[in-house]
């Protein structure tokens, strides 16, 4: 992965339900942290949905139990910023546009960064909540002055090929039947291959994420569970995107 940028010191991730910031992100965070860096985490719901438990399924409980969870998952890496827009799980497509893009534009004023990551359109998975957080996080961006870059997580066309078999056989993408957006490696802006010691940091920070963790790494085993998350990898966002920026990208990316 090219290095083609410097390490951001204040580092803002907007995502929708807990668990997706350690996914695509953790060994990000962690090495912003690590270098004297803040890290700030705004997240649309909190996963109330996220349960095959009916007792626990849409309830308070549960809500509740997943915003705990990612409080002590962002902590293994040292941050301590979490916030929340307050949203139901899977219901992002139902609310106020303009509300939400107002929250996130708020969040951006406030931290100040200098850099922002996100899903891209696709959302990766499809999810509809996905794809709305990507969104509004770009709307909102276009209203700031924009100093801040704005990234997408991305997969590249050789991750997909790698895990192919594992994710048709874990059905990844088939419940919204969309394929992620694909990159090249000279599209990758922003790459992060973890080392053995920072994989192994975001794994706690995974596990700290039980109620969603435990039985995926049981089922495809741990060795590829951890090959699965090593890498992290983000675009630039473009016009195409609906990202209006008026100046070069001047910051991110890191081996």
């Amino acid at each position: 992965m090219p290095l083609r940028r410097a390490l951001p010191s204040r580092l803002l991730g907007v995502w929708a339900p807990p668990d997706d910031e350690a996914s695509l992100s953790a060994g990000l965070m962690a090495r912003v942290i690590d270098a004297g860096g803040s890290v700030t985490i705004l997240t649309a719901t909190a996963g109330e949905k996220g349960t095959d438990d009916p007792a626990l399924y849409d309830s308070a409980e549960f809500a509740a139990f997943r915003r705990a969870e990612l409080v002590a998952s962002v902590a293994e890496l040292g941050v301590t910023d979490v916030r929340f827009l307050g949203l139901r799980d899977g219901e992002c497509d139902v609310a106020d546009d303009d509300a939400q893009i107002s929250a996130v534009s708020d969040v951006i004023d406030d931290v100040r960064p200098d850099a922002i990551v996100t899903f891209g359109p696709d959302g990766i998975t499809g999810h509809p909540d996905h794809r709305k957080v990507s969104g509004w996080t770009t709307q909102a961006w276009n209203r700031t002055d924009r100093t801040a870059e704005l990234l997408y997580a991305a997969m590249t066309k050789g991750f997909l090929a790698r895990h192919a078999e594992l994710h048709d056989r874990l059905g990844v993408f088939e419940e919204y039947g969309r394929k992620p957006a694909s990159i090249g490696t000279s599209d990758v802006a922003l790459g992060c291959r973890l080392t053995p010691a920072e994989l192994e940091r975001k794994r706690r920070a995974l596990a700290r994420h039980a109620s969603q963790t435990i039985g995926l790494a049981d089922v495809v085993g741990e060795e590829t569970y951890l090959r699965w998350w090593a890498d992290e990898t983000f675009r630039i966002a473009t016009a195409c995107d609906g990202a209006h920026s008026p100046h070069t990208p001047q910051l991110v990316g890191v081996r």
